[in-house]
């Protein structure tokens, strides 16, 4: 997807109030927000504010890692204070089709990229929206039942139409604090509200 003005406003608000120092990225995003296209990568924002940015990416645009969200996640070094996926998530697939493995292992792999005390800010299709977009779509209710077994605290919750398309453009956006290294099983996470397209 990439970041719009709403996306923006949303990360500059947890940038004043928590003031991380390090941001991953899911996505190469490119900042939709500007006037002009073609649009540039969101990274020019995070580095003109002194923030250490990484982005995931199979594309590898932007020197991103290529790193595959669908496959089980890995062992980091180090974490970072803040990690955004604004449009990812909904990718995450195996073969073109929705999976629960694969959307467990990104959700894994978030989880362990972000440190104790860290920002987490996902926004993504809501459920009847963006039809054909992605492999799932999300709920409310996906992050209201996700806090509850696992280590996060949800600052923020809502949904907005994304790009001002009301018909079938709204997203669901999420604001969480990780306040454990807490997760649960893939038994578990299956019974989160998420449907597949």
């Amino acid at each position: 997807m990439g970041y719009t003005q709403f996306t923006k406003g949303k990360v500059q608000y947890i940038l004043d109030v928590f003031k991380p120092k390090s941001v991953i990225d899911l996505g190469a995003q490119n900042d939709f927000s500007q006037p002009h296209l073609p649009a540039p990568y969101i990274s020019e924002w995070y580095r003109n504010k002194n923030i250490a940015y990484l982005c995931i990416d199979l594309n590898g645009e932007n020197n991103a890692e290529q790193i595959d969200l669908s496959k089980p996640s890995f062992t980091v070094a180090s974490g970072c204070d803040l990690l955004v996926d604004a449009g990812t998530s909904e990718h995450v697939g195996d073969n073109g089709k929705f999976s629960w493995e694969a959307i467990y292992n990104c959700w894994a792999t978030k989880n362990k990229l972000l440190n104790i005390g860290g920002i987490m800010y996902s926004e993504n299709p809501k459920t009847g929206n963006w039809p054909g977009h992605g492999f799932n779509y999300y709920t409310q209710d996906f992050y209201k039942e996700l806090v509850k077994i696992s280590g996060y605290e949800l600052l923020d919750i809502g949904e907005h139409p994304a790009c001002n398309n009301k018909t079938d453009g709204w997203n669901i956006f999420a604001t969480m604090k990780k306040v454990s290294d807490k997760f649960p099983t893939l038994k578990k996470f299956y019974k989160l509200p998420i449907l597949e397209k």
